[in-house]
């Protein structure tokens, strides 16, 4: 969504609030193309409508309104002056779940396979120190076009839909139709692997037909779900 578009700001050429319902959306929506005239049928103007059209669109699918909403969050924040990402706290994984910050009580190192309790997302570290041989092989051995579904926030309902381009120890490449920003950490699901890790860096991708957002990520836990290939993992 281009920033021009934020800028409009859609809920006042709606003229409903943040807050408002799908069905106020849309009784707003038919007031202003019918009753108020703004339809080119009944003499409007067609760059009017074109742009309530628009608003409507993204306002109406819950998807699109979530973007939408946390990118005019973003430049409202940057023209109030206020930093966009707030300073993360030092967590420690021992002690803490880093995608939903809660206190686990598990030692990790003796139990790789244990989830948070809360939401699910692996305890253990992938410190270099603290990553074997086996984890090593292992996601050496994933393939490298793998099928994710990634969680930017603790109880979000349904997670969004990306494929890696390339998986390391210490992280993965991967590539999503989403929006997401550089320092945004996030949850990783798939059927061979969940991580959590920080979106190191993230660059859009522009193709004949779409774009893509390119994003490195940096893990921070690490669980491997089941056997990958010839190798069995020791959480199998």
């Amino acid at each position: 969504m281009a920033r021009a578009e934020v800028q409009s700001n859609f809920y006042e050429i709606l003229r409903v609030g943040r807050d408002a319902s799908a069905g106020v959306v849309r009784e707003s929506y038919r007031r202003l193309m019918q009753h108020a005239g703004n339809h080119p049928d009944r003499g409007g103007d067609t760059k009017t409508a074109a742009l309530i059209n628009k608003a409507y669109s993204v306002l109406s699918d819950p998807d699109q309104r979530r973007d939408y909403d946390h990118r005019l969050d973003i430049l409202q924040h940057v023209t109030a002056g206020i930093a966009v990402e707030p300073v993360r706290k030092a967590l420690d994984p021992r002690l803490v779940c880093m995608f939903c910050e809660q206190p686990h009580g598990v030692v990790c190192h003796d139990a790789p396979e244990v989830g948070c309790e809360v939401c699910g997302s692996p305890l253990r570290s992938v410190a270099n120190k603290r990553m074997d041989a086996a984890d090593q092989r292992a996601v050496h051995r994933l393939d490298k076009r793998l099928d994710l579904t990634f969680f930017t926030h603790w109880q979000q309902p349904i997670g969004f839909a990306a494929r890696t381009e390339d998986i390391s120890p210490q992280g993965l490449r991967m590539v999503t139709r989403r929006d997401i920003r550089s320092g945004q950490r996030i949850r990783l699901v798939s059927d061979i692997l969940e991580a959590v890790g920080d979106i190191t860096h993230c660059v859009p991708r522009h193709t004949r037909w779409r774009t893509e957002n390119v994003a490195g990520v940096a893990f921070l836990t690490l669980r491997l779900a089941r056997s990958v290939g010839g190798f069995v993992s020791r959480r199998a």
